[in-house]
């Protein structure tokens, strides 16, 4: 049973930013067309402080989560946004986290990487699994594409112009992060 608690002396301290030049979008698609709503960064406070401990070829976090209000999404039009806001459930839960859980190497590419993230809005929360693609530099550059549904956070799909236009259960979340290690 030991082997599988830690102690938090265990874990390291580190502090980074996400800049400002990143983007995460939401792509989804109608019966009538595609949409995207995109993430501004600059209104976001992208300073994450976490715990991390190197286990093999994974690393685990504590703390890493990055929090951003949902009306910090731009969809393009004020109708959007405010059916985006709406479908969210804003007034009841006006933010969307994102936690790190863990990110597992790949042994055969080193510039690819599946992080375990645990993703909360609109009251609910769920893990998902995503591969992403990173550069090492002067900043670390992480880019990947989640496919997931509107119904795994028991979000309803709006239906617009008397449900003539319906928005698809499937939505893609994509990436592109510059994360700046601040220590």
């Amino acid at each position: 049973m030991l082997a599988f608690t830690s102690n938090k002396s265990d874990f390291k301290m580190a502090s980074c930013i996400i800049e400002d030049n990143s983007k995460l979008g939401i792509i989804g698609s109608t019966n009538v067309s595609t949409f995207s709503c995109d993430l501004n960064f600059d209104n976001v406070n992208s300073k994450v402080k976490t715990l991390y401990q190197k286990i093999g070829n994974k690393i685990k976090f504590q703390d890493a989560h990055l929090e951003f209000s949902n009306t910090c999404f731009d969809c393009g039009s004020n109708l959007m946004n405010k059916d985006f806001l709406e479908m969210l459930d804003t007034k009841n839960h006006p933010q969307i986290t994102l936690d790190l859980k863990e990110i597992t190497k790949n042994p055969i590419n080193a510039n690819e990487v599946i992080a375990l993230v645990n993703i909360s809005l609109a009251g609910h929360s769920k893990f998902y699994s995503i591969w992403l693609t990173t550069e090492h530099g002067n900043l670390l550059k992480a880019s990947g594409c989640l496919n997931l549904k509107l119904s795994d956070f028991n979000l309803d799909p709006p239906k617009k112009v008397l449900g003539l236009v319906v928005v698809e259960d499937a939505i893609e979340i994509a990436l592109d992060l510059n994360i700046k290690t601040l220590n």
